[in-house]
């Protein structure tokens, strides 16, 4: 869609502009400026000598600037006050169409004007390719300040959220219990101390335990724990 609308903007710019400049050099080349001056004082036009030159000089600098695409901004709106003068002073008794002297002419040139200017020259055109640094820079400094906007507020939310666990009330750990499920039965470890009358046993996961009440094997190897007397090593 913006293609089309810079396509359609250049077309209008070209026709408009191209017919502006015709007009010009028609008063330049053909009337010539002393041929205009007479023409505006036989009309009544204010200051003829000086009116004259202007809206010959317009017409062919307006038309080139519409064509290139340059100030067409400005250009517009002055071409609407050229009309509407050429309007009041020169067509507006001799009704509507230009056959007959209206004013069929001069209104489409003030409304294209008008229009050109409300909608800018487009991306083709030397006013985009002029303001290409100043648009960069107005880009950049926006897209700054919606990334310190997004900052601020991932910053007022991460407040938030710690206020909130701040205001919380503080609650125990519960208790974790860990226990050893690989063997179902206790494991007791023969050591110095033991009450005489048992004896070490090995259950199916090969883990010592006692079991009932048999005489002690005096040559059975035993572990010597640390700190207790009788010697170290095993015997």
């Amino acid at each position: 869609m913006t293609a089309l609308k810079d396509l359609f903007t250049l077309i209008a710019r070209l026709i408009l502009g191209g017919v502006l400049l015709a007009h010009g050099w028609q008063k330049y080349n053909d009337w010539t400026i002393a041929g205009v001056q007479e023409k505006f004082q036989q009309m009544g036009t204010p200051s003829p000598e000086i009116s004259a030159q202007v809206a010959t000089y317009f017409e062919l600098a307006g038309g080139a600037l519409l064509i290139l695409g340059l100030l067409v901004r400005i250009v517009g709106p002055i071409l609407f006050v050229e009309m509407l003068g050429a309007f009041w002073f020169a067509h507006k008794d001799n009704g509507i169409f230009v056959t007959d002297g209206g004013w069929e002419l001069v209104a489409v040139i003030g409304a294209a004007g008008l229009a050109i200017a409300a909608a800018g020259a487009g991306r083709i055109s030397l006013d985009y390719l002029f303001a290409t640094p100043v648009r960069r820079r107005r880009e950049k400094k926006e897209a700054e300040e919606r990334a310190a906007e997004n900052q601020a507020a991932a910053d007022q939310a991460i407040a938030q959220q710690n206020a909130a666990y701040a205001s919380a009330p503080a609650s125990a750990p519960a208790s974790t219990t860990y226990s050893n499920s690989s063997d179902a039965e206790t494991t007791q470890f023969q050591s110095p101390g033991t009450v005489a009358g048992t004896t070490p046993t090995h259950d199916a996961h090969g883990t010592q335990g006692t079991h009932g009440t048999q005489p002690v094997d005096p040559d059975a190897p035993t572990t010597q724990w640390p700190g207790t007397s009788g010697g170290s090593g095993r015997n």
